[in-house]
């Protein structure tokens, strides 16, 4: 499988104003013109690439938030280690 840095930044470039190349973990998701509802198409995608579940119930302390990249491939990280420890 492809590094979860690159496969989250070209899911994310489909739905932003920056190119693969300068996207960054630092990156932050509302400079690059991701809205919510883009978010929401983000995290289908990565749901469905990488075989997960992402937790978006906001009544639920397990949600995720994301800001930058860089917490987006962090929460993914995070998922897939949980999935492969079960």
């Amino acid at each position: 499988m492809a590094d979860v840095f690159d496969e989250v930044k070209n899911i994310i470039s489909k739905h932003s104003s920056l190119g693969v190349e300068a996207m960054t973990s630092e990156t932050r998701l509302d400079e690059i013109g991701i809205e919510s509802l883009d978010l929401v198409e983000i995290m289908f995608e990565i749901e469905e690439r990488f075989e997960i579940e992402i937790p978006h119930n906001t009544n639920t302390e397990s949600r995720l938030e994301f800001r930058t990249v860089g917490e987006i491939v962090a929460g993914v990280r995070s998922i897939l280690a949980k999935s492969t420890a079960s």
